[in-house]
C-alpha cells in the first residue's frame, strides 16, 4: 500500500462541532495520567489483551479507533466516520521518532491503548492523511484511542494481496473475453441488421398478402389466430410447472419477417448469451411474453405476431423460441 493511504478519510475536511473551552484555562488538564516518553510523546494503556504476538511491518492491524484532543476529549469516531465495524491499517516502516505507527507496532490483540503525536510531524511525514476542521489543525498533539481487534501477519497480508490480484486478473480476462465475444456478435449481426433495414420498407407494404401467402403455404399450426391474432404453435413440449407472473426465463431465439429475413437472433452461435427477461415486464414485447408464458422449461415454439403485439411498426414477425431455463422459485 502507497503512502498515505493508510486512513480512508484522507484528504476530507470534516464539518464537527465541539467546543474548545474544554481544553483552554479552566478545562481537563493535558495528557492527564498518560507517561511521557524519551520521544515527547504521551502513552496510556487502558487495557492488556490476551494476543501475545505483535503486528508486524508490512502486516495489517484492525482496530477501532478515534482521535482526541490533547484534553483527552474524542471528536471523531473513525469506525463511524467510514462505516466500517473494525477498521484496516497497513503497517509500513515508520517515518520519524514517535510514528503513530511506532505504537501500533508494539500492540497485541486486545490491546486497548491512547496515545498522543506531534501533529506537525504527521503533518509532514503525513501530508495527505491529517485534515480537520480549522479549529483542530491548530491542535499541538493528536490524539489516538485505539482498540485492538485482530492482527494479520505480513504472510497473510502477503497472501491476501497475492489472492486479490489474481481475483483481478481474472475479472480482467474475463472483461476482455465478454469484449471480444461482442465484438465477435456484432460483426456478426450488424449486415443482419442492415439487410433487415432495407428490407422493411417493402415488407410494410406487402405485409397481409405476405401474411396470407405464409399461413396458406408455410404454417403447420392452426390457420385462425387467437383474440390478439397471434399464431401460435408449440414444436416440442417442455417439462415442469406452468410459468407465473414475474418468473425470470431464459430463452434463445430468431425473429424473422414474414420473407424468412432474419432481423434479430441470439442463437447464431454457441458463445452467445441467453436472453433473460421477466414475465409480464411492461418492456418486453406484449406478443412476445404472452407467448412464452405459455411455455414449459424446454419448449419450443413458433409463434407470428401482428404489428400491434409486436413493434407497432406495420411489420408482422415470427419467432422461433426455445425455454432454455426459468426461476420458478
Amino acid at each position: 500500500m502507497k503512502r498515505g493511504q493508510h486512513f480512508l478519510f484522507a484528504c476530507i475536511i470534516l464539518i464537527l462541532s465541539f467546543s474548545l473551552s474544554s481544553f483552554g484555562k479552566g478545562g481537563k488538564k493535558e495528557f492527564a495520567g498518560y507517561k511521557k516518553s524519551a520521544d515527547n510523546t504521551y502513552f496510556l494503556q487502558h487495557k492488556k489483551g490476551t494476543g501475545i504476538i505483535p503486528v508486524d511491518t508490512g502486516g495489517a492491524v484492525f482496530v477501532k479507533m478515534q482521535f482526541k484532543t490533547p484534553a483527552d476529549s474524542v471528536f471523531l469516531d473513525i469506525n463511524k466516520a467510514t462505516n466500517s465495524p473494525t477498521y484496516p491499517i497497513r503497517i509500513d516502516k515508520p517515518l520519524f521518532k514517535g510514528d503513530f505507527l511506532d505504537f501500533l507496532l508494539k500492540l497485541h490483540v486486545g490491546d486497548s491503548v491512547s496515545f498522543f503525536v506531534s501533529m506537525d510531524s504527521l503533518k509532514k511525514y503525513y501530508p495527505k492523511d491529517f485534515h480537520f476542521e480549522p479549529k483542530y489543525e491548530a491542535l499541538k498533539y493528536l490524539g489516538f484511542a485505539v482498540k485492538v481487534d485482530s492482527i494479520y501477519s505480513k504472510v497473510k497480508v502477503a497472501t491476501f494481496q497475492a489472492a486479490a490480484e489474481k481475483e483481478m486478473e481474472l475479472q480482467q480476462a474475463e472483461q476482455k473475453k465478454k469484449q471480444e465475444e461482442q465484438q465477435k456478435l456484432m460483426a456478426i449481426m450488424k449486415p443482419i441488421y442492415d439487410s433487415a433495414k432495407l428490407k422493411e420498407p417493402m415488407l410494410k407494404e406487402n405485409d397481409f398478402m405476405l401474411l396470407s401467402d405464409y399461413i396458406k403455404t408455410k404454417w403447420k399450426g392452426a390457420k385462425n389466430p387467437d383474440n390478439d391474432g397471434i399464431f401460435y404453435l408449440e414444436l416440442a413440449a417442455g417439462v415442469g410447472e406452468a410459468l407465473k407472473s414475474g418468473t425470470v426465463v431464459n430463452v434463445r431465439y430468431t425473429g424473422k419477417y414474414l420473407d424468412g429475413t432474419t432481423f434479430d437472433s441470439n442463437n447464431l452461435f454457441p458463445q452467445q448469451p441467453l436472453m433473460p427477461f421477466k414475465l409480464d415486464d411492461d418492456r418486453m414485447i406484449q406478443g412476445f411474453n404472452a407467448c412464452v408464458s405459455k411455455m414449459k422449461i424446454g419448449t419450443k415454439s413458433i409463434f407470428i405476431l401482428p404489428p400491434r403485439m409486436g413493434y407497432s411498426d406495420g411489420l408482422t414477425r415470427i419467432f422461433e423460441v426455445e425455454l432454455v431455463s426459468a426461476n420458478t422459485n
